[in-house]
């Protein structure tokens, strides 16, 4: 069985919006959709703050704000088929600030078989209805009303949410209705209700591709008594919505008047007036201002088209995106309709006319998102960013005292206008106005900012403009026809445009890192150690970049010290008044280090310095210090003069070896297994007990404490054992010892009360650091009656493989976090208690030899020795990932590899940029060596035009080492524009090179450089090679042949070939097994499944294969343990699917991921050791939503625990709107579905551990389930099936935990 958890979960924002009083009266929110959760931040004067955040069990698509008089303000969100969903969210601040669902309404098509809607999947919402597009042809309105009172009685009955929420006599709201109207716009690009509805009903606008390839843009009322949309308006053709000649495929759009071609969006502005709207048409080089307005039919209205002429340009309608190929969107396809269906339309002498205003050109760009900064009575200001993260803002204002309609038709006076190019952002999904200068840019591509906009204000621009028109840049001022043209415009609106340019500034004040959408990356191993980072490629268009991941602690250096050689032990010193202290011992001396204001080595006796140090420490009150050396224990009052106030020396040959200084005793360790304790009472040695043990002692440690009856200590030994003994039985001489053993001896111990809330007693734990690496933790307490200690629970971990040794911390706190101690091996890890858990995590610092705390004017720090000197840092976070970014800006990473053997990166980029005044597109596709920690580059190889690199693999040719590079190239720039826009190069590319790559250092200069040894031209793209057998596999379109390479001469000759895929996608080679005592050839098919080729060893020929003919359209492949050597694949359905390659395919594991992996990679975030009782982790993946994950193949026992517990969880626990964990991840199709089996859902089973989610009576009912049969059992050491505790799940969950 699998267990497959996330280290990091999905992070672009798809949307915000501002809500106010959603948290308190009078507050502003800022709320976020991520795609997997809901976050709420407050806006403050200081910044965002955070508040609450829900974890959804469903794929983000839109959210919205619901306000109706009477109820708390509302979220309004839509998840997406197969598990669609309309869940309405509150904010309640008791008892802890959180979000809660008030109502949930699943959505399902009105077939099964109706398609999905491809261009707009959204939710809007005006008071109490909304709109909801999911399926082409349909729009579900939903209904919401304020709940009734007998319904708030019935929910406080059982205490399904909070009574906060009823603060200041506000309500919830729940869904009334649900109703589907069939519309006959199958292409629906954009939809949006306009503000001040009428009172037969709110204002729709529509924005639509026709049949015939026309952008229509229309608007209706929405009749919730007739549950149809109501015309009012007649439809416009945007491109061409005046008397306009037909427009051809050589039309120049700046020449027809009000054109928007490629409209994507409508904004409506909000407007004080009854009787008129204003509407903002955004295209992907102009946008056009409309007005709406209720007057007399008249001959004029005949002049706006409302079936305007055909648009033939592939422009006009935007069949293909512009020109930007990564982002995220479909196509425009030509869809069948209807169109003999009659929709329902107002009587009566007036109708609701739809005209241009103004239109700009902001250049060329698709608008993703916009927002209004300003409206007012006479005008408004916007902010619109487009595709390449260009923000402009328009404002303009008519003049004082005259509306739109406030005159006769004809010409109305001025329109002012001021265009303001901002600089270059990101890609934005929203544009949010948290106040008159600051924005907040979300970004499903790039980080998301917030902004501060700075230059003058467009809409308090002066009164007083340039009398006549000034041309935008880029386009040449307009004479003859063209100043005509100009007329043409200024009647048809009936208004004369005045236009200004100002350039304004975007200062980034916050970025918020998103790894989305990513689109490759790699593994950077240390040796033995697991993964040290990964490096990421990420991002589209203008935000593309390449990233750094490391797992573990954040440390920030503060004061780095050299000079310092050989320190092996410190201490912290703080004394009741005065400086903080370090003492720092050598393997022969002690020195004393003033820490503020500078790191000094200050003066102290000879007695003290002369010697090393093994134990030290400040008795209480800070007046004294004691000292352990080898030759005994001394009390120290003056450490300049040499002044002792007391000694116990030890006889020659009985050096002390092991010592602590704890409150006020301090035990020592001699050499032939005999343990001491002395007193330190009145400032005094006194000897309390010695004990001797039966071995030599390797560590020891003490615990005193006024929570426990008596102090603790531990002892071990050589000989593998652990002796815990109570003080007051040693002196008692009742010879009760509780006896721990291990398969390796303790090289360090740490014994500490237990973070665990027990009312009935006071636990103990005890750290154990092994000599192998291991880190054992006990669960201990004194026993009640016999005296001595018990044992509670043991739970084993590894840090490494050479001996652990363990450092006691003092002092780091940070939120409900506490460092208690840090673990040093070949590696170092941090030990900390989080909540009610002992956790660790490992931190990418190498060759610390000791470690301690302390408080300085910069706060409390970490400070960490080496052989060389001593490092500073302040803790930034722990147990999380952290993310270093190397912007590329254009410069695409398409692929990538890790060389580990070179230490460099392989790289295949395309840099793509676009003129916004012309919409030329520039590309150049290159690949590079890049350094695999600093990322710089190395080398730089160009490739051919049109050529783009489509993987990139290391591969091993009889002894020398190359990179593989696969490279799709196309015919034509028209093909290449196809294949970028599609993101898809299968099919597009008629051709493809397979280049030989060898890198290597030129010795005179020291730089590196790539070689092309060999070109292999292939038919169609090359999608991945392997070696197998010393043979070269190249998978090109359709596909594979095996090849061999030769030195002498320099090439590689075809042997054999096998053509049976529809798409070789991807290559795997599986190891030997009992099964197969030769490597086999494992070829994802991108359209069907996995094929699985024998390849003879010694000729090369293929002579057998095994197909899986099922069409699972391979996305990713690599191989994975399950029960025996196998692969993991990721489908064209976004599921995760295994087969065992046995004697046959076999399919094993499914599991519902719902979001598509980029790339699967061998590797682990935490050392492959770390909880070999629990799992094994092989596998690391990333999905083009920035999750990235882990799976690993369970052991039987942890197995049989995690399946159990995700059993019962999923029965008695649901998500939120009720949504349970199997339906959330049941997989396969949108017709035939297959529920997950072979996996353990890690972020789900981890929340069992979360007493904030879980009380105590739900995780007892977990546990026991509803009868025998269905309790959570464990495995015991006999292999018997014993019914298991909280605790045994824990450990084994904390287990796991670790690795991510």
């Amino acid at each position: 069985m699998l267990y497959i958890a996330s280290a990091l979960t999905p992070t672009s924002i798809l949307g915000s919006l501002t809500i106010p009083s959603l948290t308190s009266p009078g507050s502003q929110s800022l709320v976020i959709a991520k795609s997997d959760r809901i976050e709420v931040w407050d806006v403050d004067k200081s910044g965002l703050v955070h508040r609450a955040e829900l974890e959804l069990w469903g794929n983000v698509i839109a959210i919205d704000q619901v306000e109706i008089a009477g109820a708390r303000p509302h979220i309004l969100v839509l998840l997406s088929p197969p598990n669609a969903h309309l869940i309405l969210l509150t904010y309640t601040s008791t008892p802890s600030p959180t979000l809660v669902v008030t109502s949930a309404l699943p959505l399902t098509p009105p077939t099964p078989s109706l398609r999905q809607a491809e261009f707009f999947s959204s939710v809007i919402a005006h008071e109490s209805v909304a709109l909801v597009s999911l399926w082409v042809g349909v729009l579900s309105c939903v209904e919401m009303e304020v709940e009734k009172e007998k319904d708030a009685k019935r929910r406080r009955s059982t205490a399904a949410i909070p009574e906060g929420e009823l603060e200041e006599g506000k309500k919830l709201l729940r869904f009334r209705d649900n109703f589907n109207i069939n519309i006959r716009e199958h292409n629906l690009l954009h939809l949006t209700f306009l503000p001040n509805p009428t009172a037969s009903g709110p204002l729709v606008t529509f924005l639509w591709l026709s049949p015939s390839m026309t952008l229509q843009m229309q608007t209706r009322i929405l009749s919730s008594s007739s549950h149809s949309f109501i015309e009012v308006s007649r439809p416009i053709d945007v491109v061409s919505p005046t008397r306009s000649p037909p427009v051809d495929a050589d039309a120049d759009f700046n020449l027809v008047p009000f054109s928007c071609p490629a409209a994507r969006r409508v904004m409506p502005i909000p407007t004080t007036s009854s009787h008129e709207r204003m509407i903002l048409v955004m295209g992907d080089e102009h946008s056009v201002l409309y007005s709406l307005a209720l007057v007399p039919q008249s001959p004029r209205a005949s002049r706006l088209s409302g079936s305007s002429n055909v648009a033939t340009s592939p422009r006009a309608s935007a069949v293909k995106r512009s020109p930007q190929t990564e982002m995220v969107g479909a196509q425009v396809k030509k869809r069948k309709s209807s169109m003999t269906s009659k929709r329902p339309s107002l009587e009566g002498g007036e109708r609701w006319e739809m005209r241009p205003v103004w239109r700009i050109r902001q250049g060329f760009g698709t608008i993703l998102a916009s927002t209004v900064l300003q409206s007012h009575e006479y005008g408004a200001s916007v902010l619109i960013g487009d595709e390449c993260g260009r923000l402009t803002a328009i404002a303009w204002e008519f003049d004082r005292g005259q509306g739109i309609l406030e005159t006769p038709p004809g010409l109305n006076g001025a329109v002012r206008v001021t265009k303001v190019d901002m600089v270059v952002s990101s890609p934005p999904s929203s544009i949010t106005h948290l106040s008159s200068t600051h924005v907040f840019l979300s970004s499903a591509c790039g980080d998301s900012l917030v902004l501060r906009l700075s230059g003058e204000d467009p809409s308090q621009s002066s009164e007083t403009f340039a009398s006549s028109r000034v041309s935008p840049r880029g386009i040449p001022t307009r004479k003859g026809k063209d100043k005509a043209r100009d007329r043409e415009e200024d009647e048809d609106s009936g208004w004369r445009v005045e236009l200004e340019e100002q350039n304004g500034q975007a200062e980034v004040l916050e970025r918020w890192m998103n790894l989305a959408p990513v689109k490759d990356f790699a593994v950077i191993e240390e040796e033995g150690r697991g993964a040290s980072h990964l490096v990421v490629a990420s991002g589209a268009s203008t935000s593309n970049s390449l990233r750094i991941v490391r797992s573990g602690v954040g440390l920030e250096e503060t004061v780095n010290v050299e000079g310092l050689h050989g320190i092996e032990r410190m201490w912290t010193l703080s004394p009741s008044h005065g400086t903080t202290n370090l003492l720092v011992s050598t393997d022969v001396s002690t020195h004393l280090l003033t820490i503020d204001p500078a790191i000094t080595d200050a003066n102290i006796c000879s007695q003290l310095n002369a010697r090393p140090t093994l134990a030290a420490g400040l008795l209480p009150g800070g007046q004294l210090l004691a000292t352990v050396c080898p030759d005994g224990v001394e009390l120290w009052s003056d450490l300049v003069n040499g002044e002792k106030v007391g000694a116990w020396m030890v006889q020659p040959g009985q050096d002390i070896v092991a010592a602590q200084v704890e409150e006020g005793y301090i035990v020592v360790a001699r050499r032939g297994g005999e343990v001491a304790v002395l007193s330190t009472r009145q400032h005094q040695l006194e000897h309390v007990i010695s004990a001797t043990i039966p071995a030599e002692v390797s560590a020891l440690s003490m615990l005193s404490n006024d929570a426990l009856p008596s102090p603790i200590i531990a002892v071990s030994t050589w000989t593998n054992e652990i002796l815990v003994y109570a003080l007051s039985d040693l002196v008692a001489s009742s010879g009760v010892v509780h006896t721990l053993t291990e398969n390796a001896f303790a090289s360090s111990l740490l014994l500490k009360l237990s973070n665990s809330n027990n009312p009935t007693s006071t636990g103990i734990q005890l750290l154990a650091g092994l000599s192998n690496g291991g880190l054992v933790v006990y669960e201990l307490a004194l026993a009640d009656v016999v005296g001595g200690i018990k044992e509670l629970g043991r739970k084993a971990s590894s840090l490494g493989t050479r001996p652990l040794k363990l450092e006691s911390i003092a002092a780091w706190q940070g939120g409900e976090e506490k460092i208690v101690a840090i673990g040093l091996s070949e590696r170092m890890s941090v030990i900390f208690e989080s909540k009610d858990r002992l956790d660790f995590s490992s931190v990418s610092k190498r060759d610390v030899v000791a470690a301690t705390s302390i408080n300085t004017s910069l706060g409390s720090q970490l400070v960490l020795a080496t052989r060389d000197g001593l490092t500073l840092s302040k803790v930034n976070s722990l147990k999380k990932l952290h993310v270093q970014t190397l912007d590329l800006k254009e410069k695409s990473v398409a692929r990538l590899a890790a060389v580990p053997e070179l230490g460099v990166l392989a790289v295949g980029t395309v840099t793509r940029s676009m003129d916004a005044q012309t919409g030329e597109v520039m590309q150049k596709g290159s690949f590079e060596l890049r350094d695999d920690t600093t990322l710089k580059v190395l080398s730089e190889l160009t490739l051919l035009p049109r050529e783009e690199i489509t993987s990139i693999t290391p591969v091993t040719l009889l002894t020398r080492r190359y990179i593989a590079v696969g490279t799709a190239v196309f015919a034509s720039d028209a093909e290449f524009d196809d294949a970028a826009m599609d993101g898809d190069f299968r099919v597009t590319a008629k051709e493809g090179r397979m280049l030989l790559i060898e890198p290597a250092v030129d010795a005179p200069t020291g730089e590196w450089k790539s070689e092309v040894v060999v070109i292999v031209k292939t038919v169609g793209p090359v999608h991945d090679v392997a070696v197998i057998h010393g043979f070269l596999v190249i998978a090109a379109a359709s596909k594979v042949s095996i090849n061999r390479f030769t030195l002498n001469p320099l090439g590689i000759k075809e042997l054999s070939s096998f053509s049976s895929m529809f798409v070789a996608q991807h290559l795997r080679i599986t190891p030997e097994s009992k099964h197969h005592p030769e490597e086999r050839l494992v070829v994802g098919d991108g359209m069907r499944s996995v094929f699985v080729l024998d390849v003879d060893m010694g000729s090369g020929e293929v002579y057998g294969d095994q197909r899986d003919m099922a069409t699972h359209q391979v996305m990713g492949m690599e191989g994975v343990k399950d029960g025996g050597e196998g692969v993991i694949i990721s489908d064209g359905h976004s599921n995760l699917l295994t087969f065992r390659l046995k004697d046959q395919i076999e399919p094993a594991a499914s599991f519902g991921l719902h979001e598509d992996v980029a790339r699967f990679r061998p590797g682990s975030l935490a050392p492959p050791s770390s909880a070999p009782e629990v799992i094994n982790p092989d596998l690391l993946f990333a999905t083009t939503d920035g999750r990235l994950g882990v799976i690993g193949e369970l052991t039987p026992a942890a197995a049989r625990t995690m399946d159990e517990l995700q059993r019962n969880m999923d029965r008695y626990w649901k998500g939120p709107g009720g949504i349970s964990w199997k339906t959330w991840r049941r997989g396969g199709t949108e017709l035939i579905k297959r529920e997950t089996a072979g996996f353990v859902d890690g972020d789900f089973v981890q929340k069992f551990l979360d007493t904030d989610l879980l009380p105590s009576s739900e995780v007892e009912r977990i546990l026991t389930g509803t009868n025998s049969h269905e309790r959570v059992s464990r495995l015991d050491k006999d292999g018997s099936k014993v019914p298991a505790e909280r605790a045994d799940v824990a450990r084994v969950l904390e287990a796991a935990a670790g690795l991510h």
